[in-house]
Order: C-alpha cells, then structure tokens, then sequence
C-alpha cells in the first residue's frame, strides 16, 4: 500500500463501508498521474478487505466530485512530445475502470459538483447533491474522449444521449441527471454522504456474496450473449447455495423471522 497526498480513505467498520475522497479541491479534484495511482491502490486496499463490503467515492470541497484528467499534467505532457507517457495513462485509467466493473463490492458516486461522466461510468450507484453538474467536456479542449467511455455511455444512455453528451461538451443539472436515468437520487447539499451512507447500509443489509454474484451478472454476464450471460448467472446463482449465507438468509426470513446476520461465508 502507498501514503496517499492526493486522496483520503476512510474505513467505517460499523456501517461496513470505504469512503474513498478525491484530495485537490484547489484543482477541482482532478485526476492526476499520482491520485489515478494513489486510486487504483485504495480500490484494491478495500476489494480485499473482507470488512468492507461496499465503497463511497466523493470529492472534497463543495465545487467538484472529479472534474476529469488534469489538463496541465495533459499539456505538459504534449509541450515535452511525451506522448507515450499520455498513452500509459489512458491504459491505465482503462485498467481502473475495468477493475472497479469486475470488482465484487457496490460502488457508489456521492457527487457534490462537477463530476466528469467519465469517472462514474463504472459505478454502480450515483447519489447527486442537488449543487452536481455532469458533463464530458473533452471535445471543447481538443480532445476525444477516454478511459472506455465511448464504449459504456451509450450502454446506459440511449445512444442519441450519449452522443449529445461526447459531442456537445455541455453540463447538465443533477436533475437532469436523474431525468436521463444515470443519477439515482438528487438530495440536498448538505446531506449528500449522509444519503449514501444510507444506500450503503441499505445494500449492507443483504448477503455480500449475492450482492457481488448479482452485480457480476449484470456487468460481466451483460456484456456476453444472450444465452452466454444466462449461462452465468445460472452458474453464479448456484454458487450460493454452497454459502452460510444463504442458510442464514431462509432460516432467518422464514423460520425465526428476524433479520439475517450476514457473515460473507
């Protein structure tokens, strides 16, 4: 593990939760070379905690959630013809991005202002503050898109929408955030962790081992065709019949009629 400067990780061990804070206010968080690594570490560190079974990802400061890549690392990069090094760190936000969709915990966006689409396109969940603003503002610096976005916008958006959006540069509200499907729930300001931390324990309330199983099969058995994500999710269904988990569940919901305590076994 490394010492983070660029973001703070918070363990709740009573709400089973990972609070995973972006760190540059003063830059509007955006994601830098270290913080994309400082990330990717504090990822990993909470999928193998067996103690956190979900994470919150938010920003610091009341303007920006992530704002996107660091257009001064960026130009940097392309004033000293240092290409490569750009490539590198478009592989390795796709390999980020890629983990946080294969990895078995909920992930959830707690945005409290200007998040680029980017960033959450792996999440599962999107809490917006009522101050958020959502956009892909690459095409108005010069840019293409990255980090696989092209790929899964329109996935989760029509791809009418998703071309509005990567063509348009634009920013919409919160509101109209969840009027297009991609943001949960709207709340306000100041209660914007407090609401995912709601979510969080909500979710926390169920079986982590059918939570992963079923979050892998929308988002890997998604991706396969027809009768091969079938095929998963039959295989990954059966799985849980070999867990403690699952006797607790029918015992405690049906016999002893009480909540379920859950273990991850």
């Amino acid at each position: 593990m490394i010492e983070y400067k660029n973001l703070i990780y918070e363990k709740r061990p009573e709400d089973k939760v990972a609070v995973i804070t972006f760190n540059r206010p003063d830059a509007r968080n955006a994601m830098s070379v270290a913080m994309l690594t400082e990330f990717n570490d504090a990822l990993h560190k909470a999928a193998e905690d067996p103690e956190v079974w979900s994470i919150i990802i938010t920003g610091a400061g009341d303007k920006a959630f992530c704002s996107g890549g660091d257009a001064k690392e960026f130009l940097a990069n392309v004033e000293a013809g240092k290409i490569p090094e750009i490539e590198k760190f478009n592989r390795f936000n796709l390999d980020v991005w890629r983990f946080m969709e294969k990895m078995r915990k909920p992930i959830i966006a707690a945005v409290n202002g200007f998040c680029n689409i980017e960033v959450i396109q792996a999440v599962d969940l999107v809490v917006a503050s009522q101050n958020a603003k959502f956009g892909l503002p690459e095409v108005s610096i010069g840019v293409s898109p990255g980090a696989g976005i092209t790929v899964r916008l329109p996935r989760f958006l029509s791809k009418y929408w998703a071309k509005y959006f990567l063509f348009t540069g634009e920013w919409v509200s919160a509101e109209e955030g969840y009027r297009l499907g991609f943001v949960n729930k709207v709340v306000p300001h100041e209660k914007l962790l407090e609401e995912a931390l709601a979510l969080a324990r909500r979710i926390n309330k169920n079986a982590p081992l059918a939570v992963g199983a079923t979050k892998a099969c929308v988002n890997l058995g998604g991706e396969m065709p027809v009768d091969e994500g079938m095929e998963y999710q039959l295989k990954e269904s059966i799985l849980m019949f070999h867990t403690e988990d699952l006797k607790e569940g029918i015992r405690a919901r049906f016999y002893e009629k009480r909540e379920p305590q859950f273990k991850g076994r």
